[in-house]
């Protein structure tokens, strides 16, 4: 890893400018530890300030897989069944009338984008604008896209109607893949209801803190806003912050070393820590990441379908992990539970897909080569 490290300083600096990127920040894990985390090119470019361990990003969809975490402390307070009708523990929201079966849609479904319900992102608010609840986002009282999400959604092949209308079924529940923010804000809900507590609460309290990662959370603290990187569109334009609205379904923030915590906590430990790291049970942990279904193919790679993870398969060797992009964000962690290696990387730009792709692939080869 230290070699890797070190072909890092040498690579990425150019590659940000060869594809007109800000900055990055990344961690390297070994033996279920961080043992590099490296940072180029700048949280904020009109003022040259570069991006540290304590710089926050919106990490977007990676925040799919936090929030299993908190549906999967529910199922071990013996709260929820994960293979029972979501609709049973709601009272503050029902799916409305469909020609589909409201009743086969289940937390276990949800978690892996197989629910049946619309809505592929959730969009955003500028941080200057009241905040949308959860019940806002599920009967479709937020607004419609502006330009430069409309442009973001047009590109990543979302789909512009669904949003600013109630979230709904478009497809018999389990019967295929469908990529869903509106079922990951279901989930939301549905841990509000379940735990009595507000969605951000719940989390901080019985899942970030007891990890170590203080700084993350789902809400960003009037403090914080100076140590947030500024997000940039791929042509290398300050964009407004977004609060994303769906929370669960893309709206956490973290640094580059509380994340890789996190994803440091999915593994085996290097004294013999249990996956979970005493916050789930290594059962728990191990639910999350079993295959359940194919879900896509992207670099060339099947992806199969955990419980708010992806699963993949190369050759002999087994990753679990998550991407994410929001307007001004591209992320990625990915973790090799065998192995007990890792890689982290968040990046403060709409166009980072290639970057991290490029060195997520650099990095599993150079693990092959040793």
């Amino acid at each position: 890893m230290p070699d890797f490290a070190q072909h890092l300083d040498r690579y990425v600096p150019g590659r940000l400018r060869e594809l007109n990127l800000p900055g990055a920040s990344i961690a390297l894990i070994e033996n279920a530890s961080v043992v590099a985390t490296r940072h180029y090119g700048y949280a904020d470019v009109a003022r040259h300030i570069a991006p540290a361990n304590d710089t926050l990003y919106q990490i977007a969809s990676i925040s799919k897989s936090v929030a299993a975490w908190g549906v999967m402390k529910l199922v071990e307070r013996g709260l929820l069944d994960l293979d029972a009708p979501v609709q049973q523990y709601l009272s503050r929201w029902q799916f409305p009338p469909s020609e589909f079966d409201a009743n086969a849609v289940t937390a276990r479904l949800l978690l892996m984008h197989f629910g049946g319900t619309s809505l592929s992102g959730c969009g955003g608010t500028p941080y200057d604008l009241p905040w949308y609840t959860v019940e806002d986002i599920l009967y479709g009282r937020t607004p419609p896209l502006d330009d430069q999400q409309l442009a973001y959604a047009v590109k990543w092949g979302l789909d512009p109607d669904s949003y600013g209308k109630p979230v709904r079924l478009i497809c018999p529940p389990g019967s295929r893949f469908e990529y869903s923010g509106g079922g990951f804000t279901i989930l939301e809900l549905l841990i509000e209801e379940l735990s009595g507590r507000d969605f951000t609460s719940f989390m901080s309290e019985e899942i970030l803190r007891p990890l170590g990662m203080p700084e993350s959370g789902f809400e960003l603290r009037p403090e914080q806003r100076q140590a947030v990187a500024v997000p940039y569109s791929d042509t290398l334009e300050a964009i407004p912050l977004y609060r994303t609205n769906g929370k669960a379904a893309g709206g956490m923030y973290s640094t580059i070393v509380e994340l890789a915590r996190f994803a440091c906590a999915e593994l085996a430990g290097p004294a013999g820590e249990p996956p979970g790291r005493g916050v789930l049970s290594p059962e728990s942990v191990a639910e999350m990441h079993r295959p359940e279904r194919y879900a896509e193919t992207e670099m060339g790679l099947d992806f199969y379908t955990g419980l708010g993870h992806y699963v993949v398969d190369m050759g002999e060797v087994r990753a679990i992990q998550h991407t994410g992009g929001n307007p001004g964000w591209r992320t990625v962690y990915t973790v090799l539970p065998r192995e007990k290696l890792g890689f982290v990387c968040l990046i403060n730009s709409a166009g980072g897909n290639e970057l991290w792709m490029d060195l997520i692939m650099q990095w599993f080869n150079s693990y092959l080569q040793q």
